[in-house]
């Protein structure tokens, strides 16, 4: 009986080792940020640093590398109506208001451009993998973009 008891008893095992050892790591970063950093490899290369200012509707963007060139440069990023969006996600993310963590993966092509966006707090970065979040942030390198070619 007991034999016939634990031999049922298999499949079950068998699922729960399976689902667990296929679960992700659902858990909240936590933390409050000091700057986020936007890197892009491969085609189009651009690093930048963006960092809260004293007034809540400006940036301060520092950039370190464009275009397979070291380069030095830091402007103001102002608010308005056709970033309204990133602002707020940016804020909130920065503020821990916002889950960053999720589902988003990097594609491991050889060949591309792969941008990253890291929360940095006191030197250590996280990456953010909310899908939502992350293409919410993809538009302050445009903006950088625009304003490195003027």
């Amino acid at each position: 009986m007991k034999r016939r008891y634990l031999i049922s008893m298999i499949p079950l095992l068998f699922a729960i080792m399976a689902f667990a050892g296929c679960q992700q790591d659902s858990s909240n970063v936590k933390g409050y940020y000091d700057a986020m950093h936007y890197v892009t490899e491969g085609g189009g290369q651009l690093d930048f640093k963006l960092y809260p200012t004293d007034n809540p509707e400006e940036l301060k963007a520092v950039i370190s590398r464009y275009a397979f060139r070291d380069t030095v440069a830091q402007f103001n990023i102002d608010l308005n109506s056709s970033n309204t969006s990133s602002f707020s996600s940016l804020q909130k993310a920065m503020n821990n208001q916002i889950q960053i963590n999720g589902d988003f993966r990097q594609s491991t092509l050889p060949t591309g451009s792969w941008t990253h966006i890291y929360l940095d707090s006191k030197g250590q970065e996280v990456e953010v993998t909310n899908t939502w979040l992350r293409d919410s942030l993809l538009v302050f390198g445009d903006i950088v973009r625009e304003l490195l070619r003027k």
